[in-house]
């Protein structure tokens, strides 16, 4: 479910630079979803970026909150680029492009939290 908001446009192979080589390491197909909660509301996923996934640009229909637990995640908006960090929390309105890469050397965990409607 979460591959709908995750993969829209199509997920390539990431591609990442260590010490001066590129290196093929994961694609937006190895992103780990587990959907905790998924009604007429809300949808909660708790999502697992290994070292080098990237989740291309996309857009969401749906408001989505983001909060990261471990490792750092890189935002890509047209706001910029911004490194987030254990602790952050992040609001995207609806139909925002972004793209989540793990630029890191370890996984990222986070919530997110896709609102369907509030009433």
């Amino acid at each position: 479910m979460a591959r709908r908001w995750m993969a829209a446009g199509g997920l390539i192979v990431a591609l990442a630079l260590l010490g001066g080589l590129v290196d093929a390491r994961a694609s937006g197909d190895d992103i780990q979803d587990v959907v905790v909660l998924d009604n007429e509301s809300v949808q909660v996923v708790l999502l697992t970026f290994p070292p080098g996934s990237v989740a291309e640009q996309h857009v969401n229909p749906e408001p989505e909150l983001g909060i990261i637990l471990e490792g750092e995640l890189t935002l890509i908006t047209p706001n910029g680029r911004e490194v987030l960090k254990p602790g952050a929390v992040r609001w995207l309105p609806p139909r925002t492009p972004h793209e989540s890469r793990n630029e890191g050397a370890t996984p990222v965990r986070m919530w997110a939290l896709l609102l369907k409607r509030c009433n």
